[in-house]
């Protein structure tokens, strides 16, 4: 018994970061399967009135009907991807800051409110356009390409946040330890995304370094946390390279120990911070 795949539907021509975007929401979410997906760019209304889903195209905004074009919405300001966003926060209860800022630009973007900057994700999706954009085949292709970007990085913000409730459990039971007139977080298991809970949490906001240990290369690792989020200023004196370090970052957030002994007792030999007591 063959399955008849999902018919969705979008505007063939030139392709934007909003109808990629969509799609890629649309499967990380769980409403459709991309490999079992049937995607036909055109405008014929006859194609878009028998289809499953149809995307930013055919003059209707109907959730229900799974209708997502954003064209007609007088002095609208959310595009075909903003559309499909909130209907799925709405049918799944699912939140996600990352991804609730990143559709929040795609929106402005193409609804002429306010531009990505250069080097943009939008910028990148309409890099994958077909010079002859009416080359049905070829842009097709190239359709697919960008959607496969957008899978991609739409698919790690999803992630991140995942990876993040896992970090602050990991960073709730790590031991914060005063080695001088520094504060030192040891994490008992390395989590990737310990900067970002760090920020902006008062009990976290006096900590100058953060360690943790690899175990795969036998290594201790040390960092500097930043002020704030995005920031390059850091709330500590830079580290300095010494005989017991394997490896001290040219910037002097970030230093690597062969042992925890070592580290720690660099630490204690560091002059007063300039963020800390």
């Amino acid at each position: 018994m063959t399955v008849d795949k999902i018919q969705l539907v979008t505007h063939n021509g030139s392709f934007h970061a909003d109808e990629v975007s969509a799609i890629a929401l649309l499967h990380l979410y769980g409403v459709i399967d991309y490999p079992c997906l049937n995607i036909i760019r055109t405008r014929d209304m006859e194609v878009i009135n028998q289809a499953d889903i149809v995307l930013d195209v055919g003059g209707l905004h109907a959730p229900e009907q799974r209708r997502f074009d954003h064209h007609q919405i007088r002095d609208g300001k959310v595009s075909s991807a903003g559309l499909v966003w909130q209907w799925i926060k709405q049918q799944s209860g699912e939140t996600n800051r990352e991804i609730d800022r990143f559709v929040d630009a795609v929106d402005k973007h193409d609804c002429g409110v306010k531009k990505m900057s250069g080097f943009s994700f939008a910028e990148i999706i309409a890099s994958y356009n077909h010079g002859d954009v009416f080359n049905a085949g070829r842009q097709q292709s190239a359709f697919y390409e960008a959607l496969a970007i957008a899978l991609k990085f739409i698919g790690s913000l999803k992630r991140k946040q995942e990876r993040l409730i896992k970090t602050q459990k990991i960073i709730k039971r790590s031991q914060i330890y005063t080695i001088g007139k520094c504060r030192v977080l040891i994490l008992d298991t390395y989590a990737p995304d310990w900067a970002a809970v760090i920020h902006g949490q008062s009990r976290y906001s006096r900590v100058t370094h953060v360690i943790w240990f690899v175990k795969e290369k036998n290594e201790w690792c040390i960092q500097i946390p930043a002020v704030k989020a995005n920031s390059f200023v850091l709330v500590h004196r830079k580290l300095q390279p010494d005989d017991k370090a394997e490896f001290v970052h040219q910037n002097g957030f970030f230093a690597v120990y062969n042992s925890k002994e070592a580290l720690l007792n660099m630490l204690s030999r560091l002059n007063s911070p300039i963020l800390c007591d």
